[in-house]
Order: C-alpha cells, then sequence, then structure tokens
C-alpha cells in the first residue's frame, strides 16, 4: 500500500487519540489540515487499515464502528448511562486465552472485551436525582 499523505494523517489521528474513533470523529479531526479529505476516503483507508491488521475495529455494542491502532490492543469500561469509556489497563484475557490454544489447538487470532455498567458519576445520579436536577 502507498503511503500518501492522508493515510498519514488517518493515522497519526488515531494513534494520538486516547480512544478509539470513528470514521466521522476521524474525518472531523483531519477536516482543517486536510480539507479535500472525503469521508468516503476515510471510510475506504480505515477498512484496508484493518485488512492489513494496523487498525482493529470494535463497536462497543451500540452499532458506531470505532477504530485503533492494531497494537495498542485494549478492552473498555462503558457507561449505559452517560456512554463514558474507561480502557482497562492490561490484558485479563491472556491466560485464559493462552490456556485455549494449548486446549484446543486453536490460534486465537484476536478478543475483545468490553463490560457495561454505571460509571461513578451515574450511579450518584440515580442516587441523588434531586441534585442533579438543581444544575
Amino acid at each position: 500500500m502507498k503511503n500518501t499523505r492522508q493515510r498519514a494523517a488517518i493515522l497519526r489521528v488515531l494513534d494520538e487519540s486516547a480512544e478509539p474513533l470513528s470514521a466521522e470523529e476521524v474525518h472531523s479531526r483531519l477536516r482543517g489540515e486536510e480539507p479535500s479529505l472525503a469521508l468516503s476516503t476515510v471510510y475506504r483507508n480505515l477498512e484496508r487499515f484493518c485488512s492489513e491488521n494496523l487498525l482493529h475495529r470494535d463497536t462497543f455494542g451500540d452499532g458506531v464502528v470505532r477504530y485503533s491502532p492494531a497494537r495498542r490492543h485494549g478492552h473498555y469500561l462503558i457507561c449505559t448511562g452517560c456512554d463514558a469509556r474507561v480502557r482497562i489497563d492490561g490484558c485479563p484475557l491472556a491466560a485464559l486465552e493462552e490456556g485455549l490454544e494449548r486446549d484446543t489447538g486453536f490460534s486465537i487470532e484476536s478478543h475483545s472485551l468490553t463490560l457495561y455498567g454505571k460509571c461513578p458519576r451515574c450511579m450518584e445520579r440515580e442516587k441523588h436525582p434531586e441534585k442533579s436536577e438543581e444544575k
């Protein structure tokens, strides 16, 4: 794949982001820098990067496809109240994955783990709804 300025910019935006981004978010962040970059070009390149294992694709259960660098393997906690995302450091599935490969003979290529619940702020709002109405 030829390394174009636009492709490099797409990868850079994802690399600099603390969390996975949708194609629309990537496009929006590059609008000032690459005004001629079409959203369809962003989509096409993101899918190509995924097929070449440069990016990882996930939906986090909300139907919105988001992308992150493949080398930055990550798992997330997602708040069902406000959609906040918290990255889980490390991989809690590494030992399980190794055991499954050993026991089944499978060669596991990838996995994702997303846990859903309420963040502390949303739990506090549910406990004290009168406080959130005052603000």
